[in-house]
């Protein structure tokens, strides 16, 4: 380690109030990580260490029991994304972070692989492509309105719509025309 690996260490450890095992927990968490990522031999960088260091202390994550209960968490959804990748039609990848973000904030809100499998779908048909941030929408929608399976998304869009009713003026002609 360089000095100013240790320089980061120690700020991790005196700065932020990491104890030493949660730091080590960290550090184990962040080469899995990057072996994950970019395969064997890489190792993650000081900054990425730091990134997270700080990112755990924002969640909380002063002692062993809530960083490993977390590590349990991650591990669990990190297993989970490959099924809502392969609902959007790209199975054969990993996510990038700004994917994971998304996938991530999908699973807290509720939704399962399918229903976002039918939001691909909604924003293929409607964008011609699939884009994150209309997906994203979609689901947000769904989420307000409290539908999160895809029966509640199925009768949501099976729902009538309110037809308009012809206002019987003198200018009906013209707007069966147009």
């Amino acid at each position: 380690l360089r000095t100013a690996d240790l320089q980061i260490l120690a700020g991790l450890y005196d700065d932020l109030g990491l104890p030493a095992d949660v730091i080590y927990l960290l550090l184990c968490h962040c080469v899995e990580r990057a072996k994950a990522q970019w395969g064997e031999g890489r190792r993650p960088t000081m900054r990425q260490v730091e990134k997270e260091g700080y990112h755990w202390a924002q969640m909380g994550l002063f002692d062993q029991v809530s960083a490993a209960a977390y590590l349990r968490t991650w591990s669990r959804r990190r297993q989970k994304m490959g099924a809502y990748m392969k609902a959007m039609q790209l199975p054969d990848r990993p996510p990038v972070e700004a994917e994971s973000r998304y996938i991530t904030d999908w699973m807290d809100m509720g939704f399962p692989p399918e229903t976002v499998a039918i939001a691909y779908d909604k924003t293929v048909l409607r964008c011609g492509e699939f884009r994150w941030a209309y997906c994203n929408g979609i689901l947000k929608r769904w989420h307000e309105k409290g539908l999160h399976t895809p029966a509640e998304t199925a009768a949501e869009n099976a729902a009538p719509k309110k037809e308009e009713k012809p206002s019987g003026g003198k200018n009906d002609w013209m707007k069966q025309y147009l």
